[in-house]
């Protein structure tokens, strides 16, 4: 692992919103499968080794059968996005600060596909429960009836490893994103027993929880009764079994949601939060509240359209609090973005000496006149304050400095926040360089 982690690349401070958007993209991929094994493992489970009667282990059949029906959707939807997410995990949080967080997510993967493994186990030993079970009726034979206790062990055996394991890494991923969260500059360290005591950690896992809950239940209605091509055949009376559990259990996760949105929201750092954060927190509420009434109606007037709405919506609702995930831990990552960004700079000067190709000088004062002296003098206030009274704290730390042209934050309450100015780490350079010039001759 400390091998991978020394051969990823820094990156270009440019390149900083297409890792994002990756990143969203392989977290809405991921967030969507794993939550719907997730719930799917879960309420199977529960359905046929705690509910026992015959319309609830038909249930179980029908909920398995699409999360698991193909292995490519395994791999596209599940292990091919997890990678994408620990490969963007390394280039991202690079430095030894994060070895722990990247072990745990090597150990997340692993489980979570043994646990896809267990669930395929668990499914097609369910399948030949149905066989030997038909068999052992028409021909009274020892032989098949130890065979068929033996399926049975291993079917219950290979469910409850699927279920405890896919619990097990749903938590494993709640502690990640808080612990991603936590991040910050100057102390940061990954303690893994204390998040075990973390309150966040265990409410984020209620809320994917839910979510799982919530999504089994909609899928399983929109797949069944609302797509005309994979509209299910069986008898009414199964039907109507399966479509009034299903609408239940959707309407109920669903209708707890908002406030679990709502207080996760309460609960992210300050750094992490941005107009963003509160966009997609409230796109989620918002379409929560449309499932519900598309829901309700559904449930009065047996319209088709209805579970498709919901479906499609709650695919955004997921693919909202994924970009939230996502937005938040990169809000608090700025300040080690800008320090690979950095690294970057360096990795790139090194590279063009190597191969004997010449740079372009970065003049940094056309820079201060184009960017900077609009809001900014040396020796008088304007929009921003005089430099001569706030860069004596920089004078022995450009480092500092550059960090806060290319990401900066409010200090003086006396002068609005100044705005980013959208230069990349040797623009930054070339000011901090400057204007510290400029301040130090003026003070001889």
């Amino acid at each position: 692992m400390f091998l991978m982690s020394e051969l990823t690349l820094p990156f270009n401070y440019n390149y900083t919103n297409v890792l994002k958007l990756v990143s969203i993209l392989a977290h809405s991929l991921f967030y969507f499968y794993f939550f719907w094994l997730t719930g799917t493992a879960i309420v199977s489970y529960f359905l046929e080794f705690f509910k026992r009667d015959d319309a609830s282990k038909q249930f179980v059949k029908v909920l398995l059968h699409f999360p698991l029906k193909k292995i490519s959707t395994l791999i596209v939807l599940g292990i091919i996005p997890l990678i994408v997410i620990y490969s963007i995990d390394l280039i991202w949080l690079k430095g030894n600060e994060f070895d722990s967080i990247h072990n745990l997510s090597l150990i997340n993967l692993f489980l979570f596909i043994l646990s896809i493994l267990a669930l395929y186990s668990y499914r097609s030993t369910f399948d030949l429960l149905v066989v030997f079970s038909k068999t052992v009726l028409d021909k009274d034979s020892k032989d098949l009836i130890e065979l068929m206790e033996s399926n049975l062990k291993k079917h219950k055996l290979s469910g409850l490893i699927g279920t405890i394991g896919l619990l097990s890494s749903l938590f494993l991923y709640s502690i990640l994103n808080v612990a991603k969260l936590d991040y910050n500059q100057i102390d940061y360290r990954f303690d893994f027993f204390s998040y075990l005591l973390n309150v966040q950690v265990y409410l984020k896992f209620l809320y994917y929880l839910l979510i799982s809950i919530s999504l089994v239940y909609l899928v399983n209605l929109f797949l069944n009764f609302g797509w005309a091509e994979t509209q299910l055949e069986g008898s009414i009376e199964l039907n109507d079994f399966i479509k009034e559990r299903s609408l239940k259990g959707a309407m109920i996760s669903v209708l707890v949601q908002p406030a679990f949105i709502l207080i996760e929201l309460l609960l992210f750092p300050k750094n992490s939060l941005s107009y963003m954060i509160f966009l997609t927190s409230g796109i989620a509420v918002i379409l929560v509240f449309i499932i519900l009434n598309q829901l309700n109606a559904y449930s009065k007037e047996s319209i088709s359209n209805y579970l498709k709405y919901s479906f499609f919506m709650f695919i955004m609702v997921v693919i909202s609090i994924s970009s939230r995930d996502v937005i938040g831990i990169s809000n608090v990552l700025k300040s080690k973005t800008v320090e690979i960004a950095q690294m970057y700079t360096t990795y790139e000067e090194n590279l063009k000496n190597k191969l004997n190709i010449k740079t372009v000088s970065i003049n940094g004062e056309e820079i201060f006149s184009a960017k900077c002296s609009a809001c900014h003098r040396f020796d008088a206030k304007l929009v921003g304050p005089p430099y001569n009274t706030v860069l004596p704290k920089y004078e022995n730390n450009r480092e500092q400095l550059v960090k806060f042209i290319l990401n900066p934050v409010k200090v003086d309450p006396e002068y609005p926040p100044m705005p980013a100015q959208g230069l990349i780490p040797p623009e930054a350079e070339a000011v901090a360089d400057y204007i510290l010039k400029v301040y130090k001759e003026n003070s001889k």
